[in-house]
């Protein structure tokens, strides 16, 4: 008998989907993206993929599923070639989730619940901090759409609360 792990993966959120929609505020959830925790050595371009630098040597590259089960993402392999001996690559995907939000109002929203000057983070750049007292990296992936990490454990509560925050956002 053979088990499709594919179809066995559940979102953090469960059935539940984030869902909220303005004329100036996109906020949504993307289940299941390959993450892959980079330390040591350089960072490395990736194709079609997000590469945060989350501190000195270390990286978090957001990229496409990976659409057959393996214990290790072809990523990683590729990576490991790519920053060396020496060097830690790791996936992390289960680890965390991944919210984008996108807008002229997402910043507003983001800044209701974190006390890090967002607005000085360049386009490519990447925080760590606190989000609605959850831990998180955030990267600014153009001027109005953000990624929002948070481990997959708090998915839950910041969906809920960034649902909250982006309320007068939304579409009555």
């Amino acid at each position: 008998m053979t088990v499709d792990v594919m179809a066995m993966r559940r979102s953090p959120l469960g059935a539940a989907r984030l869902a909220v929609s303005g004329p100036d505020l996109e906020l949504y959830d993307v289940p299941f993206r390959t993450l892959i925790d980079v330390r040591g050595g350089a960072g490395a371009a990736v194709a079609d993929a997000h590469v945060w630098q989350l501190g000195p040597d270390w990286w978090l590259v957001d990229a496409e599923p990976d659409s057959a089960p393996a214990l290790e993402a072809a990523l990683v392999a590729e990576l490991r070639s790519v920053v060396g001996a020496g060097c830690s690559v790791v996936d992390v995907s289960s680890h965390r989730t991944v919210f984008v939000l996108s807008g002229s109002d997402a910043l507003m929203v983001l800044s209701y619940g974190c006390s890090i000057d967002l607005e000085s983070v360049a386009v490519g750049g990447c925080v760590q901090g606190a989000l609605a007292q959850t831990q998180v990296a955030i990267g600014r992936v153009a001027q109005d759409e953000w990624r929002v990490y948070p481990r997959a454990s708090f998915a839950r509560h910041l969906a809920a609360w960034l649902t909250d925050a982006a309320v007068e956002h939304a579409h009555p």
